[in-house]
């Protein structure tokens, strides 16, 4: 099967719908203003025609554009979970004991791991028993997923790893912006319709005394209804248009993502019998939810037929995954067998289980009695701190000791902290199973009692800043004292949690940090901000920097900068517009990469090379700051795609100068493609 075929008919296709929606937003416009033009030269005998156009256009236009701009805001300010929320959806909490739940938080974060992505907020549509799932939101870090209670209790791990792959490649591939944005430009049409209804009932409610038999009330009252009748009409076709082409456009994002869910996966079966099992339970799949004809493009299978379905038939998407089908859709069983066992449990099973067993030697995690395994206190949750005045997790919990031993088993084959290892180039197109498999060894090997712990508010946000806080006794005291004074947190809980992840082998210690960025993301905005303010401070009050809090700061300001941001980044700039930038980000990187200075001469020429630049001397070091490398990237972001694969190339070709790859560097160059916004699955050890 060539699915770079289908994903490039799929672009094509969408580029020449999203044209025609275009068009016929203008043509509505037009014929607005033309009804409009009628009605005030009809009125009013004293105005010119070309007065009236020059009123009636920018009042259209004002109208339509304002309700899908408002529709729009009003998306982009809560992003995917105001969707998920509006169509019935519950958070799930990541610590559940449900197992259905469980297994789908461990797939999604299996998936956003291996893909190189924010780890998305999850929601379960608790009142849909068919099966179905969705994505929504302006930007992957704001980005949520949904599914529905039906494909939990039908759908294998397989399976669902299909399905959510197949969500993931929409936020990859920027479906969601794009179906996003459609919701606000239907929005602003269908307000036509109700312009037109709020007319025609004002006429007809009218108080009888207030009516009159002059000809000229008599002709307002006749334009007024000619001119609400002509919005109803308008706005009524206008959106069954703009539906039709909706579906159209989703209908083209759907089969590019199945594409790259097979892409992903490299099993197309499971997403193939998912789809299966839907024809099968034909007739019990449609979405409940009051908003589904607003928001059923967004789903995985279609909630509607005809030329209003959102996605393929259900045979044609099966025929292309599975080309020896045989036509017959599975009815699924009442329930998928058996409790799922989470990853920690599949691939090191009795190691820090929900049994309570503890890992050789561990006392316990901050917060987290030694003898207990989910002694969550709900004053963790910064929330319910911060609103209820409640005392700090450390004076709830008096007997915080440091985790002694949080590395888990080492009979892995991923590679060990510090040690040179060669990774393989950077996979650009999206991650594979062998990115998955290697993603779900990771989190096999973060014990799940820590992975519980980053999984809640409290101790992400101590975890994170317990990280950035200075190793020199006196200044490390004062970033304590000051993270504590502004985030609640006493100062000893902030000591103990900073060991949390720090104990983890090197390459465990990204993966663990992006579960922590979930649960921070899941924190109020106003504490987003304080927090934000203080990782600044922190950093500022540091008279150097070293490479592993950088990185740190930058993957965990960038998510809560692009989470506010929502998305409005763009991708104009080609690479040789930016070469400047791109020279002192590869220096930087040539000079700080653990080779040593011996090595960076030959290294940041081999980056100019993989780049195509001219030859050049390696800027000095002392020409270089901080300041200058993070507003390098921040422009850099701004490439194309094809100009931030040239750059990432470029900054790869420095860490594989001299055969090696260590841990440090495989995280630099996601920490480096991250910041130019550029998704790229972990390096894979050779």
């Amino acid at each position: 099967m060539d699915f770079q075929t289908h994903q490039d008919e799929a672009k094509q296709g969408t580029f020449k719908l999203v044209l025609l929606f275009s068009a016929g937003v203008v043509a509505i416009i037009a014929l607005v203003s033309a009804l409009l033009t009628v009605v005030l030269a009809y009125t009013t005998s004293e105005i010119d025609p070309l007065a009236a156009i020059a009123i009636a256009a920018p009042a259209t236009l004002l109208g339509v554009g304002g309700a899908s701009l408002a529709k729009s805001a009003q998306i982009k300010s809560g992003g995917g979970s105001y969707v998920a929320t509006s169509m019935g959806g519950r958070s799930v909490d990541f610590n559940t004991l449900d197992p259905a739940e469980k297994q789908l938080s461990n797939v999604v974060e299996e998936i956003a791991i291996a893909s190189g992505m924010a780890v998305p907020a999850v929601f379960v549509l608790d009142n849909e028993p068919g099966i179905n799932a969705f994505a929504a939101g302006w930007s992957p870090d704001n980005s949520a997923i949904g599914v529905t209670r039906g494909a939990l209790q039908h759908l294998t791990r397989a399976e669902l790893q299909g399905v959510i792959a197949h969500e993931f490649a929409h936020i990859r591939n920027g479906d969601t912006k794009i179906k996003t944005r459609i919701i606000g430009w239907v929005f602003g049409i269908a307000i036509l319709t109700v312009l037109g209804r709020i007319l025609l009932e004002s006429i007809w409610f009218a108080p009888r005394r207030r009516r009159s038999n002059n000809k000229d009330d008599n002709g307002i009252v006749f334009a007024m209804m000619a001119a609400g009748i002509g919005l109803l009409i308008i706005g009524s076709v206008g959106t069954l248009f703009a539906r039709m082409i909706q579906a159209a456009v989703s209908r083209q994002r759907e089969l590019l993502a199945d594409a790259s869910a097979v892409q992903f996966t490299r099993n197309p079966d499971g997403l193939g019998e998912a789809l299966s099992k839907i024809g099968g339970m034909a007739g019990e799949n449609k979405i409940r939810s009051a908003h589904a004809v607003e928001a059923g493009h967004l789903f995985f299978s279609s909630p509607m037929t005809s030329a209003f379905a959102t996605h393929p038939p259900l045979k044609t998407r099966i025929s292309r995954l599975m080309p020896s089908w045989d036509g017959t859709f599975h009815e699924p069983a009442p329930e998928v067998a058996s409790p799922v066992q989470a990853p920690n449990q599949d691939h090191a099973a009795g190691w820090g289980t929900n049994s309570g067993q503890m890992l050789p030697g561990q006392a316990g995690l901050p917060g987290m009695p030694a003898n207990k395994a989910l002694p969550f206190d709900p004053a963790l949750l910064l929330g319910g701190i911060m609103a209820s005045g409640q005392t700090s997790p450390a004076e709830s919990s008096p007997n915080v000791a440091p985790p002694q031993d949080l590395s888990g088993p080492h009979d892995m084959s991923a590679p060990q902290a510090a040690g040179a290892q060669s990774y393989q180039p950077p996979h650009f197109d999206g991650p594979n199973d062998d990115h998955i498999s290697y993603a779900r060894e990771l989190l096999a090997r973060i014990p799940e009692e820590t992975q519980n712990y980053l999984h809640t508010r409290g101790g992400a946000v101590a975890s994170v800043l317990g990280l950035l806080v200075s190793d020199e006794p006196v200044q490390r005291e004062k970033d304590l004292a000051y993270a504590a004074s502004a985030t609640g947190l006493e100062p000893s809980y902030l000591e103990a949690a900073s060991q949390v992840i720090s104990k983890l082998d090197r390459p465990l210690q990204l993966p663990a940090i992006d579960i922590a960025l979930h649960s921070i993301r899941e924190t109020p905005w106003e504490f987003q901000e304080t927090l934000r303010h203080t990782v600044l401070t922190i950093e500022s009050s540091h008279p150097q920097q070293d490479l592993f809090r950088w990185m740190l700061r930058r993957v965990m300001l960038r998510h809560l900068d692009d989470q506010r941001d929502t998305g409005s980044s763009k991708h104009d700039l080609k690479f040789e517009n930016l070469e400047a930038e791109a020279i002192t980000v590869l220096a930087a990187i040539a000079w700080f990469n653990s080779s040593g200075i011996e090595w960076a001469p030959g290294a940041f020429t081999a980056a100019l090379v993989a780049c195509n630049l001219a030859p050049r001397d390696l800027p000095a070091v002392d020409t270089l700051s901080v300041a200058e490398v993070d507003t390098a990237l921040d422009r850099l972001s701004r490439l194309t795609l094809a100009g931030r694969k040239t750059f990432v190339t470029g900054a790869m070709a420095i860490v594989a100068h001299d055969a090696t790859t260590t841990a440090d560097e495989a995280e630099l160059i996601r920490v480096v493609a991250d910041a130019v916004r550029l998704p790229v699955p972990p390096l894979l050890p050779v």
